[in-house]
């Protein structure tokens, strides 16, 4: 047999040593690409992370291009109801102002006439009222002169009383 030297048990101590943590690092390289608790399993559960959040922007994206459209075809609407808004205000504030003119107008007119009615008529009850005055005192003479004399008349005369009677609308 060989002698064993020093350096050959040293070389020995040594590879055994290497061995000895080959076999640990074989051990906890075997844990770590174990998929149910390792570092296998960490990186399985990242990659459908990444494929869940891959997918949810995805999505997103596609949601907000289709808001987008959306939104920008509720904007074209809002504008032109806008213009529309405008246009409408617009002509209501000069058919307001035409109204308001046309108001005043009829107001100033029926003033006038008012005032114009009442002065007339101001006038014509007076008027009236001296009219009645004259009547009152003229069929008084009349009754008075009528009761106190006594009419004979023949007949041409009562023709001609009959039709002044008749004339006044009273039936003798």
């Amino acid at each position: 047999m060989m002698p064993l030297q020093p350096s050959d048990i040293a070389l020995f101590l040594v590879s055994f040593a290497a061995c000895i943590y080959c076999a640990i690092l074989s051990r906890r390289l075997k844990a770590l690409q174990n998929t149910r608790n390792g570092l296998g399993a960490t990186i399985r559960a990242m990659s459908e992370s990444v494929a869940a959040v891959s997918s949810a922007r995805n999505e997103t994206q596609t949601q907000a291009k289709e808001i987008a459209v959306r939104l920008s075809a509720l904007l074209q609407e809002a504008s032109e109801a806008t213009i529309s808004l405008s246009e409408l205000k617009h002509a209501i504030e000069v058919k307001e102002a035409e109204t308001s003119r046309r108001y005043q107008s009829a107001e100033a007119d029926l003033r006038k006439t008012m005032r114009d009615a009442v002065t007339q008529s101001g006038s014509r009850i007076m008027e009236i009222k001296q009219l009645i005055e004259r009547l009152e005192t003229l069929t008084g003479r009349a009754v008075s002169n009528f009761n106190s004399s006594e009419f004979l008349f023949d007949e041409e005369e009562q023709g001609i009383q009959k039709k002044v009677y008749e004339s006044y609308g009273q039936k003798r």
